[in-house]
């Protein structure tokens, strides 16, 4: 690339209608892109290298792999094999998904020890909320790396894969990521055609149905293609009386220049939802009400959750050479919601109900710009990748509240209406962004890499308050972190050391209120230690990590003002372990595993009560096992437990969740070349277990259930 073209990217990237945002980062962004050309002008001047040959394992004619191996992430910031990334990455592919009958992004993540899903608080996101590696990840969701903000459940339908990175990645993602980063991969356009459907049913009217559609376009343009995925789903939960979930989604895409240096993608994602939904059974006495499964402290008449997805990209991905590489991602997502809940509270022998009702709008447009280059210069190999990112994020949202009648614990009424609704809060709140990093991965010699990258980030928040008639600001400028050692004896194994940084700061969601207005981003710390194997020519994997995350100055009440801003005076821990095998054993045998040790503390808090307690819906323990067998041509059987250990509800440790084993199995046989019959058991053992818990509650999951169905492949 010429040093005018660099140029011309340069301008480009700074003509944006974030001005305010531009002018504060000038400073930084001149720093850091005058950092990367100096790079790109040492590659240029270096004398040309010739790379030592690759000793690869000897060509194999049967075919060994394993269909959950995944050897290389999908975004464009980790372009190195994960067996030299200096951080633990799990991949959950589609594959695993269509074996154990997954639905979701809840679904995937039962294969990730380590993360828990949190239930909606009090009306709030009632969506998909987890906690990863003790910290809580609503923010840290990732659509082809871009941001995914929004309050709903995600179904995966559009799944190519999912991919857990954990420990804090401010450098590549901005702020959050203090346990990490959950990214969802899309399926994309491709050059060879194909047509799938998924037909399911089980009890208690489960009904799914899938389609997947990919089709070259030639006669429009060559190295083009579309495709097009559909879904529309029905559950009534098992055991769950008066719970409904009904799901609709659209994703097509359209893909030029494919297999040519440049790539443009066109895609869009529609998802509605209208649930009645679960805020499953209060605490009483320091555990989950002990009560029938089914029972439902709801109001079925007036209980609602209704939920719209609009998400469109722009992608272009262009390679200039052996070199350079340039990839840009051009987002708008809205996601529209409307929910009235029932959120029971023990008064034995009643339960008290209130109702909270929102109406919430969330967006955000943004741009995403990397820059891949692989030179040498000086006697080593350089992978630099440098980025920009500029987002226009909003959050409206309007409350309601009121009261529902009073129930009986054992016998509840589902039919009381409730009364009438009075305005609880009105605000509208706008966050810009800004954040320019740069990350290089040196190869010193044979054996070591050397790893480092710093990103700067401007993140301006503001609040118009019409209920309490108030306006409130918050503008963070931070800088983060990431070193790591990674040492290769051989080709099938590393093993690394690795430093990182993240923020997070009040605002981190697009919500600033009276108590985190004015409080400085809390700042966190990761160092691991951990070792990548591959066996049998990366048919089988295996990795394990030891970490510790610090959460250094954590959000805490004011201890001189209990209604004033929240200080930042408070540290957290997370420290533990965690092992992974994943792969084919044997022929046909194939196995996705993984056990994660978490030992959380409150080192240091305004309320003294709670110092030396753990964190909040945190398990000790937890481990997945899922193994496959596939014989006589046509047959396949699978199954394994998942285990959680009991967690608490709260950092007060008064509201403690019993720990549980969950059992699921699968049996499949391959009636034709193109049709498959598949049964699954979910919860085989019909387990009591609550899958998802916040601070008031406890959300029992589903009983024993059955889904039977025929998937067609063509």
């Amino acid at each position: 690339m010429s040093r005018q073209q660099k140029r011309a990217i340069e301008r480009k990237s700074k003509q944006t209608p974030f001005q305010k945002i531009c002018l504060a980062a000038g400073e930084g962004v001149g720093k850091a892109v005058a950092f990367s050309f100096a790079l790109a002008s040492h590659a240029v001047a270096a004398e040309p290298k010739q790379e030592d040959p690759i000793a690869l394992p000897p060509v194999v004619v049967q075919d060994q792999s394993s269909p959950y191996i995944v050897p290389q992430s999908s975004l464009s910031k980790f372009p190195e094999p994960l067996i030299d990334i200096p951080q633990s990455i799990t991949i959950v592919p589609e594959k695993l998904l269509e074996e154990q009958a997954g639905t979701t992004l809840r679904d995937a993540l039962r294969n990730v020890p380590g993360i828990t899903a949190t239930a909606g608080e009090g009306g709030g996101a009632q969506g998909d909320v987890f906690t990863l590696r003790g910290f809580n990840a609503r923010n840290d969701m990732y659509i082809d790396g871009v941001r995914d903000s929004g309050s709903y459940f995600r179904d995966s339908f559009n799944f190519d894969s999912v991919e857990v990175l954990k420990g804090p990645s401010s450098t590549y993602f901005g702020r959050g990521s203090t346990g990490g980063v959950i990214n969802q991969v899309s399926k994309t356009p491709r050059l060879d055609s194909s047509y799938n459907g998924d037909f399911t049913a089980g009890g208690n009217m489960y009904l799914r149905g899938t389609i997947d559609v990919n089709q070259p376009i030639p006669q429009l343009l060559p190295n083009a293609a579309f495709r097009i995925n559909l879904m529309a789903h029905r559950d009534d939960v098992v055991e769950r009386d008066k719970i409904e979930v009904k799901r609709l989604g659209l994703a097509p895409s359209i893909a030029f220049g494919l297999g040519t240096p440049t790539q443009v993608t066109l895609s869009y994602l529609l998802q509605h939802e209208d649930n009645i939904p679960d805020y499953g059974f209060p605490y009483l006495n320091g555990r989950p009400l002990r009560t029938d499964r089914s029972n439902f402290y709801g109001l079925s008449k007036e209980d609602n959750e209704e939920t719209t997805v609009n998400i469109g990209t722009l992608r272009v991905n262009h390679q200039f050479n052996d070199m350079f590489s340039l990839h840009n991602a051009l987002r708008y997502s809205n996601v529209d919601r409307e929910s009235a809940v029932t959120n029971p509270r023990a008064a034995p022998p009643n339960l008290n109900r209130m109702r909270p009702q929102r109406d919430t709008q969330e967006s955000i447009l943004s741009n995403q710009t990397d820059l891949t280059a692989k030179f040498s210069t000086y006697g080593l190999n350089h992978t630099v990748t440098t980025g920009l990112e500029v987002a226009r994020e909003t959050f409206d949202l309007i409350r309601w509240a009121s009261v529902g009648p009073n129930t009986t614990i054992n016998n509840p009424n589902d039919s009381q209406p409730p009364s009438p609704k009075t305005l609880a809060a009105q605000s509208d709140t706008g966050a810009l962004s800004f954040g320019i990093y740069a990350a290089d991965q040196i190869k010193l010699n044979r054996y070591f890499d050397l790893v480092g990258g710093v990103r700067w980030d401007y993140f301006d928040a503001q609040v118009k308050d019409d209920f309490l008639n108030d306006k409130r600001k918050q503008i963070d400028r931070e800088w983060s972190y990431r070193g790591g050692l990674v040492f290769h004896p051989t080709d099938w194994q590393s093993y690394y050391f690795s430093y990182g940084t993240s923020f997070n700061p009040s605002a981190e969601g697009v919500a600033l209120t009276v108590a985190t207005n004015n409080t400085p981003p809390e700042k966190n710390e990761i160092f691991e230690v951990g070792a990548k194997l591959n066996f049998f020519g990366g048919a089988l994997s295996f990795q394990g990590a030891v970490f510790r995350i610090d959460k250094k100055n954590a959000r805490t009440p004011n201890p001189i003002d209990p209604l004033g801003p929240n200080v930042v005076t408070g540290k957290q821990r997370s420290q533990g372990f965690e092992i992974g095998l994943t792969g084919r054993l044997l022929p046909g045998l194939n196995v996705f595993s993984g056990y994660t040790f978490l030992d959380t503390e409150i080192l240091k808090d305004t309320n003294r009560d709670i110092i030396g307690n753990q964190i909040q819906n945190v398990p000790k323990n937890s481990a997945n096992v899922w193994i496959t067998y596939d014989f006589l041509e046509k047959w396949q059987v699978g199954g394994g437990p998942s285990y959680v250990d009991s967690r608490y509800s709260n950092n007060a440790n008064t509201n403690r969740v019993p720990g549980f084993v969950r059992w699921d199995s699968t049996v499949a046989y391959q009636i034709t070349k193109n049709i498959q019959f598949r049964v699954n058991a979910i919860n085989l053992t019909n387990q009591l277990y609550f899958d998802s818990i916040s601070g008031s509650k406890a959300i029992p999951a589903a009983g024993r259930t059955f889904l039977a169905g025929a998937n067609f492949k063509f």
